[in-house]
């Protein structure tokens, strides 16, 4: 069965170049913590379409952030951030911060807040004049719908150094609304001693879960977040599924959900075969993933470019990455695709120097760097050609991934369906009818549109 949910499907030199098809992460928070925590459900729904309309800020080269003198207000003493809460990336962004200071004088206030927190905390601390300029996110979401978000605008050599797809994550009807500063899949990490070759189909993949399973033991053949939707979606979507039924001109008919149709079912009751064979535990979360994956008891684990470093610090030579194995109708796992990005807060009273930071945030220089101390991807066209990068193997294996990826549903409907998604796998995963438990979810989406004002 094909699959209707519109794929990306570009040959892995021109990915590598730059032309990552991309709409933006998550499946929800943060992906970094335990060398893989997965995000969690909620806020991996970026919306979008895009284009930015360009600023009277002054021109500059496509490695530096708009400077500053010609035509912006006057500077503000300080602008305040919200990261991510992640102890190895913040030294990372306050290293960044230093060189913006000395460069413009202004102090950078950063104030780290859980990703996933994010939204609700600015809706409170924003209007009462505490929230930040600048916040992170994964994609454009409901921030526009919520009012937490306000137009970011910057020159056009600044919006020339990223892949379109990468500012559309972050856009919602035309307008931009932040910069990109990170592109992400899930991919196939497999233990070297453990799994030699990595697995080319679900078939190959199930034999090597026969072979190396011994629960009593905590060894497994293969372990992933089975009840966690972002990446339970992709043995959906890659089997025929949908969320919302898409069009040919990128919108979507969020009346059409297609989470308890044919694709999504088939999905899901591979997922519940495994679970009832004893190759993955019911109750399996990250944490249980990386854990063991990095003591060397699991052959293969499906995860995130979050995870890269701390695997290659556990495992070394010993760890690898590959795409999803086929599934067998012959289609690849559609996994999902996101951006995560620095937004510019509504209430934030200096916003074009909030946008001058974002930009120097994620200029050629700042991302290169990011990428070598974090291993993450920035969606910036010269990085994606710097040999950091396409010499990395590792890197390597999720760009062959992202061939096969979909971006979210760019509508703030998504947000409706993380939830009711994560009850329904949990009920597959204890045994009840598969059917049956995408059924409920659905009707559970459908209820939270309805009370949240769709006709």
């Amino acid at each position: 069965m094909s699959n209707p949910m519109k794929k990306v499907a570009i040959p892995l030199g021109v990915v590598l170049a730059g032309s990552l098809a991309l709409t933006a992460c998550g499946g929800g928070g943060d992906n970094e913590k335990n060398g893989g925590a997965s995000p969690s459900a909620q806020s991996e729904s970026p919306s979008a379409s895009a284009t930015a309309s360009p600023s009277p800020s002054a021109s500059s080269s496509a490695s530096a952030s708009p400077s500053a003198e010609s035509g912006m207000p006057e500077k503000p003493a300080e602008l305040t951030i919200w990261p991510d809460d992640n102890a190895d990336k913040l030294d990372v962004i306050k290293g960044i911060a230093e060189k913006y200071t000395a460069k413009t004088g202004i102090k950078i206030n950063i104030k780290p807040v859980a990703m996933n927190d994010q939204p609700d905390v600015l809706s409170l601390d924003g209007p009462a004049g505490k929230g930040p300029d600048l916040f992170y996110q994964p994609g454009i979401g409901a921030l526009v719908v919520k009012g937490l978000v306000q137009p970011l605008k910057t020159n056009e050599d600044v919006l020339q150094t990223f892949t379109p797809e990468s500012l559309n994550a972050l856009s919602q009807d035309g307008t931009l609304y932040g910069l990109p500063l990170v592109t992400e899949t899930y991919a196939l990490f497999y233990n070297k001693k453990l799994v030699p070759q990595a697995p080319a189909t679900m078939a190959d993949l199930e034999k090597i879960m026969q072979e190396q399973t011994d629960a009593k033991k905590q060894k497994y053949g293969f372990l992933f977040e089975a009840t966690n939707f972002y990446y339970a979606w992709s043995l959906m979507g890659g089997n025929g599924g949908y969320i919302f039924k898409p069009s040919d001109d990128g919108k979507f008919d969020v009346k059409d959900i297609g989470l308890n149709k044919e694709g999504a079912v088939t999905g899901g009751k591979l997922i519940q075969s495994w679970i009832q064979k004893g190759y993955i535990p019911k109750d399996v979360n990250g944490d249980i993933v990386g854990g063991l994956f990095t003591q060397g008891q699991v052959g293969a684990v499906i995860n995130g470019p979050w995870a890269i470093q701390d695997y290659k610090k556990q495992l070394g030579e010993d760890v690898a990455v590959a795409p999803l194995p086929t599934l067998d109708n012959g289609n690849h796992p559609t996994s999902f695709i996101g951006v995560k990005g620095w937004m510019l807060s509504k209430f934030s009273k200096n916003p074009e120097w909030a946008s001058d930071f974002a930009a120097f945030l994620t200029n050629e220089e700042s991302a290169l760097d990011y990428f070598k101390q974090t291993g993450e991807v920035p969606p910036v066209k010269s990085v994606l050609n710097n040999t950091e990068l396409t010499n990395d193997p590792l890197v390597s294996g999720f760009s062959q991934q992202i061939q096969y990826g979909i971006p979210f549903p760019t509508v703030p409907e998504l947000d409706h369906v993380w939830d009711p998604m994560a009850n329904a796998l949990k009920f597959i995963a204890g045994g009840n009818d598969v059917q049956a438990s995408l059924d409920d979810a659905v009707k559970q989406v459908q209820d939270k549109m309805k009370m949240a004002g769709a006709k």
